[in-house]
């Protein structure tokens, strides 16, 4: 069980003491005590250690800022936030400037008060945590991906918007973290979104957040992404697949680097650094009219393209055996490793799953094999290679819709289960074609039923 995070209430007024202490309760990562004057509260946190510092004291106490002063000269780390409803835009300034990290302008608002604990407590968490973006390392001795790197590890430290493109199962996100660890920011936020798993009208509210009763069901403020990353790095995969309306306001965001959350007015200033991946030939994607070209040219300042497994024939070896010592370690597997036969078949493979597929190749391997060495017997690769187009099975007697569903599944098969070609083959929007799986699902669903 994680260890609570202690806050202490720096609070002059007893009712809003009270008020405050049963807005806490509910969250159940607080631990807080509480006491009347900033004097009282400096004792406290020099005798024991405290992670926030809630304190909305009144005109004859210490005041907010020389309490805030102090507290951080003493306790760094520790996280201020100030309440008060008589401030002016300069005591905001004053003590923000001091080392606060919230002010809160109308305490008794239960909602203001959430969520800057919420936040407060996000924030100490994420600093808490290893950073698993940092421990991932790109296992290659290929030249070209080398080279890649070696880019990679330059442009890390700049605030360019970065491009990372190639087929699937090529590493582009795995080389969205190395960039984010190699990065000013890497103790900052990694948050990562796939715009393809976006249901089209929530995108935009996941993106740049809602306020309460921007529309139905919207019963409390949401942050979206773009805030989430704060000052880290917000990484939008499968980039292609949003939807153009939504590429409009991407873009605008990008541009003056703001954002206004879905019922609100209010500009919000954004410092998240952002990478894009996609799987596909963006430049055909503007060309189709599938995809904005201001939005393409704001994307591309800085674009890398990981080469696929079949071009670093020389990583193949490498990778397998990387892979190989980590499912047996896993599974608790004697094995001493890779028989050299196993490993020209695996050499000899185009890999059109690149080093995904290799992964689950190795892994299913480890699982299957017995003895002292990974051998042919225990590598499952026919599935993967031979792929041959099925057919459409037309025949007297089938309704329209049942041809239209043949051809999508028949197309979608062909070109590898990927969408956006199998969209541009059938003439048909993506929005389109997502809506027709959709149907034949429930459909699939109804029947089980």
């Amino acid at each position: 069980m994680k260890k609570p995070i202690s806050a202490l209430l720096v609070v002059k007024d007893s009712n809003l003491r009270r008020h405050l202490s049963g807005v806490l309760e509910k969250n159940s990562a607080l631990q807080f005590e509480s006491c009347s004057d900033a004097q009282k509260a400096l004792e406290i946190l020099h005798a024991r250690p405290f992670q926030i510092v809630y304190a909305d004291i009144g005109p004859d106490d210490m005041s907010s800022l020389d309490l805030t002063r102090q507290a951080k000269h003493h306790f760094p780390a520790i996280r201020i936030l100030i309440g008060s409803s008589v401030s002016t835009a300069r005591d905001v300034i004053s003590v923000m400037q001091a080392g606060a990290s919230d002010f809160i302008i109308d305490p008794m608002e239960t909602e203001l008060i959430e969520n800057a604990f919420e936040k407060a407590v996000r924030d100490i968490l994420n600093h808490q945590a290893p950073n698993p973006i940092k421990t991932k390392t790109i296992i290659t001795q290929d030249n070209a991906l080398l080279g890649i790197l070696d880019m990679a590890r330059k442009v890390a430290p700049s605030t360019a918007t970065i491009l990372v493109t190639g087929e699937s199962g090529t590493g582009k996100e795995l080389l969205a973290a190395f960039i984010h660890a190699n990065s000013s920011r890497g103790n900052e936020p990694y948050v990562a979104i796939n715009c393809a798993a976006l249901p089209e009208p929530l995108a935009e509210g996941e993106l740049f957040g809602h306020e309460k009763g921007a529309f139905t069901g919207a019963i409390s403020r949401k942050i979206g992404k773009f805030e989430s990353a704060g000052k880290g790095t917000l990484v939008l995969d499968e980039i292609t697949e949003m939807a153009l309306p939504l590429q409009a306001k991407l873009l605008r965001a990008l541009q003056e680097r703001e954002i206004v959350r879905l019922g609100s007015s209010r500009s919000i200033a954004i410092d998240a650094r952002v990478i894009a991946i996609s799987n596909q030939n963006l430049k055909m994607a503007v060309k189709s009219n599938a995809f904005r070209e201001d939005l393409y040219y704001r994307l591309n300042v800085i674009p890398l393209t990981i080469p696929p497994l079949r071009e670093r024939k020389n990583d193949i070896p490498l990778l397998a055996d990387y892979f190989f010592k980590r499912f047996c370690s896993q599974n608790g597997k004697v094995m001493q490793g890779v028989s050299d036969q196993a490993m020209d078949l695996l050499v000899k493979q185009p890999w059109p799953g690149n080093v995904r597929e290799l992964e689950n190749t190795i892994e299913r391997g480890v699982l299957i094999g017995s003895g002292e060495q990974l051998l042919p017997e225990h590598l499952i690769l026919e599935a993967s290679f031979e792929k041959t187009p099925r057919q459409p099975s037309l025949s007297a007697g089938m309704t329209v819709r049942e041809m239209e569903k043949e051809l999508i599944v028949n197309t979608l098969n062909q070109v590898g289960d990927n969408r956006t070609h199998a969209a541009k083959m059938l003439g048909i929007s993506i929005r389109t074609l997502r809506n027709k799986l959709n149907e034949y699902r429930e459909e699939m669903d109804m029947s089980v039923e």
